[in-house]
């Protein structure tokens, strides 16, 4: 062997011992990065899982039942992380819930996993442990419920029920709060008062919705009011992070509350050179809804305006003198829309609403029955304001309207209030009133429905509702409510 062999052969010895030096380390590294990066997708994808599962439970969390919402967190984690994913198992996620001070529910879910590795475990680590942790927020809700059960309601008020009480269940009994109240004729305030305290008894709203009774008119107005009062009394540093009215109907606005000069009684109507009493008489004023919709028994070519009834009744109860029936100081049916009343001949003047309950402090007691680019009433007369069915129903209307207003511009609350109309059948689809204007656009203006074209930039969007038919009604509900779960998160 001549000395260059025996030069090169140590060489290739040498190199051979540094690649046996450094190959461990080499793979080491090798494997580090690919164990690692294995590592990392466990990570996102386990990530991803736990975000996906907290919003799943901040949609369903209820504090009196707190399994549903961790059964649905359980069934999202696991779609967005099944078992075996990547040769891994994570543990069960982990959902924990808390009530801030803000009135918001706080919704944790954690989960970790076991990561085998392969080339790492060269250098004795069998394993990657990593864990991920998604949190939501769900407001929580004070909620002003409204039902109409007015006699138009007919054979669906039955379905009414059921939707409404269904719709109720989807609330958190033990964090929400919600205020039933229900209006035809009268409007009353089913449950107790709304206040500092959590929470609301699902089953007495339950049994008020079943006991409701389908009669009178629509007096919308005095129960938007109502609901107003109602997230009014809930003190400022107690409400929640989201303030809502829900309102259901089944046709236009049509009655309104006031104080009002009564003719004396007389055998055959009204003896009309004396007031009863000499007093307005509180209550509140109907009028029939016109024209004439084929097929539905509360319209009619020749309107009528009737009263007073009690604003407050659970049911129709007449207010004026009770020696005629309730109903009997009216001004006739008559196709004539501007025949003035000879029982209740003028609006209260100046031409205002009443409202003498309420549980709220500082909340008005009265409106304009007409305000600028309103519904016209008739030219005063030297009485007053002339009472017939034509101003009695745009008072009406715009009263209804220029409550909702007043509840979206309310400034005085932890949060502004928003708004939701729902609306059942054709009726709110046909041309009624002076302007022949359907509902539907009245609802849209007290929701401040963006499709509106008075739809108001300044104020809180809500949005309106629509059923065409009872069956449509359950479907209804539930869009009402995914848009409520949508802003609360």
């Amino acid at each position: 062997m001549t000395i260059d062999t025996a030069g090169r052969a140590r060489e290739k010895g040498i190199a051979l011992v540094y690649v046996g030096v450094f190959l461990v380390p080499l793979l080491l590294c090798t494997g580090l990065a690919v164990d690692l990066g294995r590592g990392y997708l466990v990570r996102a994808n386990l990530a991803k899982a736990v975000d996906a599962a907290a919003l799943a439970a901040a949609r369903n969390i209820i504090a009196a039942d707190p399994s549903q919402a961790e059964r649905v967190a359980d069934n999202i984690f696991y779609a967005n992380f099944p078992a075996g994913f990547l040769g891994v198992t994570p543990t069960k996620p982990d959902l924990q819930t808390r009530i801030d001070p803000d009135g918001s529910h706080i919704i944790t879910v954690m989960s970790t996993a076991l990561v085998p590795t392969t080339f790492m475990r060269l250098a004795g680590r069998d394993n990657l442990q990593v864990a991920a942790l998604g949190q939501a927020t769900r407001r929580l809700v004070d909620m002003a419920f409204v039902i109409d059960r007015s006699a138009s309601l007919s054979g669906a008020f039955q379905q009414v029920q059921a939707a409404a009480m269904e719709f109720v269940g989807k609330f958190d009994p033990g964090a929400d709060r919600i205020a039933l109240i229900t209006f035809s004729s009268g409007t009353t305030v089913a449950t107790e008062n709304l206040s500092s305290a959590r929470g609301f008894d699902r089953a007495a709203i339950d049994a008020d919705i079943a006991g409701m009774a389908r009669n009178g008119a629509t007096a919308t107005a005095e129960a938007l009011y109502q609901a107003w009062d109602q997230l009014r009394n809930v003190p400022y540093g107690s409400q929640s992070g989201l303030r809502i009215v829900v309102l259901f109907t089944d046709g236009s606005p049509n009655s309104f509350p006031g104080q009002f000069q009564v003719m004396s009684p007389a055998p055959s109507g009204c003896i009309t050179s004396t007031f009863f009493r000499g007093n307005p008489v509180g209550g509140t004023l109907g009028t029939w809804d016109y024209p004439k919709v084929p097929g539905n028994g509360s319209t009619t070519q020749q309107p009528d305006d009737l009263g007073l009834y009690d604003t407050y009744a659970a049911d129709v109860k007449c207010v004026s003198p009770t020696d005629k029936p309730c109903g009997g100081y009216h001004s006739g049916f008559s196709s004539d829309l501007h025949k003035q009343n000879p029982c209740i001949p003028y609006l209260p003047n100046p031409p205002q609403s009443y409202h003498a309950r309420h549980v709220s402090s500082g909340i008005p007691t009265s409106f304009p029955l007409w305000s600028p680019g309103q519904r016209s009433l008739d030219p005063p007369l030297p009485g007053g304001y002339p009472n017939n069915w034509f101003s009695a129903n745009n008072a009406a209307r715009n009263l209804a309207e220029t409550i909702a207003n007043a509840i979206r511009s309310d400034t005085d609350g932890l949060n502004r209030i928003r708004i939701y109309t729902l609306g059942l059948g054709d009726l709110l689809l046909a041309g009624e009133g002076s302007r022949l204007e359907t509902g539907t656009s009245i609802l849209q203006r007290i929701a401040n429905d963006p499709a509106s074209s008075d739809h108001n930039p300044d104020q809180l969007d809500g949005r309106f509702f629509f059923a065409a038919d009872p069956a449509q009604l359950n479907a209804a509900f539930q869009a009402v409510h995914d848009e409520v779960v949508r802003l609360s998160q």
